[in-house]
């Protein structure tokens, strides 16, 4: 790593390995928090190592322009950055796009990934991250590629603020007038309102102080303050025992960060703890005293200094494999781990040396102006995002997997034949149906689209993921009650009477999610508890509440019963190359005897529903999805359900012929 060194008064430049030294640790640290966190709870803080590291050596780059005005100055800067950064970060995004359209099946598990892949191109993955609801710590961003990019980001986003702060602080800082004053105390007056901000957001909005600039750029601005110091000759160590005991101090703060950083507590205060641990271990590297005490060797040998120097494709490359991992074979198995880690180092080594040096060191880098370098890197970023979007809008084409059929497999991916619908001829033309309800009420989208088309029925749907209505197993959240609420208020407003409201959620516990599959056991016992009970109790209570506000609008309530569940999720584990990942060890078979003891209180509870609003309909799916022992998730081949409980499009054309029974023998009768 080559910095300005010592005092601003030069323009020496002296590489000091230590700072690779502890870059490799960084890397490492947050690479085996990605492959088992429980071996390093809290690795992913070596992130705010980077950051600090970052902070100091970008100062120090900006150092040697210093006699530069501000135009020279930037621009060179920038040239710089985008010859460091982009070359090995498009072709990571590239082909992890490829992959991500070959192998990943679009869905709830998947959908943000492209999105934030897009926006990586431009240093705006952390607010990609925050506008589509993935935070750091939740199922989703453990199956999205480009996650590990909303760091890169916030560096990104420091680098186009800093610059100014920098050069103000340059040209202001010997003067003892207020500008010199202004000049002196910006970065420090910034740092502080960013500490102090992180402070206020890491409790007010997590995700907020996790991903956004505003709560990490004190972490960046430390490792700027620490140069600025070491440029004044201010901080810096003057002997054997300071310098030794800087590592020392630095290296065991870090440490104690890897293991006690508490997720819930990031950045503040638990960032600090690595942040504090890296300015110390800079200050004792960077000292010249340093350079042959035992102390600094920890960081200097030679496998932790070549680590250090590919820490950037590590960084890159070692995220997009362990997704890919996931999404296909698993990462619970030594040889699958073992395989992973090959296959980062490798890549990280291919990138390093055939992308990163090359280029930076490149005829073209060298010998072209400054400016020269900014509009064509920027005309390279805007051209492979633009193909990258091509890769994920192919995807249909490009998809290895069974699930590209997309009418068997995806409820919603029926085209409406719109001329049809609107034909007069057609026996409930003009009838309406309401849906409400959670993510199973577009889980339904296939067999209403049918409805439609063939019956010609106006369909309408509400729906929030998450949000279930009348599901009497618990009562709604704040939320979800704000949601429930509105959207029955627009249906009375608009239904006329006779129409129907079909109330479509989850009405099961279910036994596993698009990413992991629940003890069984752990889901019988919890729902036999009194707290479950009690819930289930205060739901009645609800859905009643709910039902009789419909009724007295004279409209008609249909309530599905809970369909079968399963373990495993199919659109997962249905190819040749996901087949063995451990999710899929639930399997797609189930006891047609234990669901329906399952569903039992759920059952009990629309049977006093029934007894209290007569007009209530219940329709029930199971039997037709579910007609003998034991349940399958599968018809021969084709799939009824798209994961553990959401249907396919082929399961919504198996229920449509129930489904329409009903919906005639409703209207018939009126």
């Amino acid at each position: 790593m080559t910095i300005a060194y010592s005092s601003l008064s030069n323009n020496k430049a002296s590489y000091v390995p230590g700072i690779d030294g502890l870059r490799a640790l960084a890397v490492l640290s947050v690479i085996l928090f990605h492959f088992k966190a429980s071996i390093l709870p809290g690795g992913f803080s070596g992130v705010d190592v980077f950051f600090v590291i970052s902070g100091y050596v970008v100062s120090g780059s900006l150092a040697k322009e210093r006699q530069s005005g501000f135009w020279h100055f930037a621009v060179n800067f920038y040239a710089r950055r985008i010859t460091r950064i982009y070359p090995a970060l498009v072709v990571c995004l590239v082909l992890t796009g490829l992959l991500q359209a070959l192998l990943v099946p679009n869905s709830w598990l998947s959908t943000t990934s492209a999105k934030t892949a897009i926006f990586a191109f431009f240093g705006l993955s952390n607010f990609a991250l925050i506008w589509f609801s993935d935070g750091y710590f939740s199922p989703r961003v453990e199956f999205n590629a480009f996650t590990h990019t909303w760091s890169l980001a916030v560096e990104e986003q420091f680098y186009l603020l800093f610059p100014i702060v920098f050069f103000i602080w340059m040209k202001g800082r010997d003067r003892k007038d207020a500008i010199g004053t202004f000049s002196n105390w910006l970065l420090p007056i910034l740092l502080a309102i960013s500490l102090l901000f992180s402070w206020y957001q890491t409790t007010a909005t997590p995700d907020h102080a996790y991903y956004l600039l505003p709560s990490r750029f004190w972490e960046l601005a430390c490792g700027a303050m620490l140069f600025k110091l070491h440029a004044r000759g201010k901080l810096v160590t003057k002997s054997a025992i300071s310098t030794s005991g800087c590592v020392i101090v630095g290296l065991t703060l870090i440490s104690l960060g890897f293991f006690l950083s508490e997720p819930k507590s990031f950045p503040f205060p638990w960032a600090m703890m690595s942040v504090g641990g890296a300015l110390f271990v800079i200050a004792g590297v960077t000292s010249e005293i340093g350079k042959g005490l035992w102390s600094s060797k920890i960081l200097n040998n030679v496998f932790m200094v070549y680590v250090g120097k590919i820490s950037y494709s590590l960084y890159l490359w070692h995220w997009p494999i362990v997704v890919i991992f996931r999404w296909t074979v698993g990462l619970d198995k030594p040889l699958a781990v073992i395989s992973a880690i090959f296959l980062t180092t490798l890549a990280s080594i291919f990138s390093y040396h055939v992308i990163e040096k090359p280029i930076r060191k490149s005829r073209f880098a060298i010998s072209r102006p400054d400016w020269h370098i900014v509009s064509r890197g920027l005309m390279v970023i805007v051209a492979s995002s633009i193909f990258a979007i091509g890769i994920f809008k192919s995807q249909p084409y490009l998809s290895l997997s069974v699930t590209k059929d997309r009418s068997t497999w995806y409820p919603d991916s029926w085209s409406a034949d719109s001329n049809k619908s609107q034909s007069t001829a057609l026996p409930f033309h003009g009838r309406t149906l309401y849906v409400l309800g959670d993510s199973h009420t577009g889980a339904y989208s296939t067999m209403l689209q049918e409805l439609k088309d063939d019956q010609g029925v106006v369909v309408h749907q509400y729906s929030k993921g998450g949000c279930a209505v009348a599901n009497l197993l618990r009562d709604a959240s704040p939320e979800c009650v704000r949601f429930i609420e509105q959207a029955v208020a627009k249906i009375r407003a608009e239904a006329t009477p006779g129409d129907i409201v079909f109330l479509a959620s989850l009405r099961m516990n279910r036994l596993g999610d698009q990413w992991e599959t629940f003890d069984e056991s752990a889901v019988v016992e919890k729902q036999r508890e009194p707290a479950s009970i009690a819930q289930r109790a205060a739901a009645l209570l609800e859905a009643e509440s709910l039902i009789e506000g419909l009724e007295k609008a004279s409209l008609t309530v249909v309530i599905d019963a809970p369909k079968p569940i399963f373990k495993s999720p199919p659109f997962r584990c249905s190819d040749w190359f996901n087949a063995r990942n451990p999710v899929c060890d639930g399997g797609f078979v189930m006891s047609r005897r234990f669901l329906l003891e399952q569903r039992q209180p759920v059952m009990n509870s629309i049977k006093q529903l029934g007894k209290e609003h007569p007009g209530l309909v219940v329709w029930d799916p199971f039997p037709v999805l579910c007609p003998m022992e034991p349940c399958t998730a599968f018809d021969e081949n084709l799939p009824l359900f798209f994961d553990g409980d959401h249907l396919s499009g082929y399961g919504n054309r198996v229920l449509y012929p129930s489904f329409l029974s009903l919906i005639k023998s409703i209207w018939r009768s009126t």
